[in-house]
């Protein structure tokens, strides 16, 4: 069971193409690990058809990030990483949740459930607000400071980098 805090949302519905008309909400959530609590997020995205006030979320596909995956997302947000993708949610465990760095155009996140998918773009500026969110929900599972968050984002990166080179050796 996740308990749920703090929440912020995005909406595409200036799309012209309707299947990228969407909603796009991320919530912190608390889930529950044996006798430990693991500090994560929620992100959940729904359609929103032309004229409509607010995204369809009755049929929206949501899941919960762990930990390692919110650190994976955390990187591609703050352009570390050229992408993630984070698989086998949920109790069917058939959701699963991508994300694209398009540079300084945004990023770019495709959820889907059982062969449905959604998508929806976020320009620069939103997706460093959803990235400093991101990050501050980083600093408060690891209890250190939000720029020991990136520190260590920057160095986990530095270390996979030299693993993979190593290993084409």
């Amino acid at each position: 069971m996740a308990d749920f805090g703090e929440a912020l949302a995005f909406y595409a519905d200036r799309q012209s193409d309707d299947k990228k008309r969407t909603g796009l909400n991320v919530q912190y959530s608390v889930r529950q690990k044996s006798k430990d609590e693991e500090l994560t997020v929620n992100v959940e995205m729904a359609m929103m058809a032309q004229g409509a006030a607010a995204p369809d979320w009755k049929n929206k596909i949501s899941l919960q990030l762990s930990q390692a995956e919110l650190t994976s997302f955390c990187e591609v947000l703050f352009g570390l990483r050229k992408q993630a993708e984070f698989s086998f949610h949920g109790p069917s465990r058939n959701k699963g949740l991508k994300i694209f760095n398009n540079n300084a155009k945004g990023v770019l996140l495709a959820i889907s459930e059982a062969g449905k998918t959604m998508q929806h773009m976020l320009n620069h500026s939103q997706r460093i607000e959803l990235g400093v969110f991101i990050i501050r929900r980083q600093a408060m599972a690891w209890k250190i400071s939000v720029s020991d968050v990136l520190a260590v984002l920057r160095q986990s990166v530095a270390i996979s980098r030299i693993s993979e080179s190593s290993n084409q050796v």
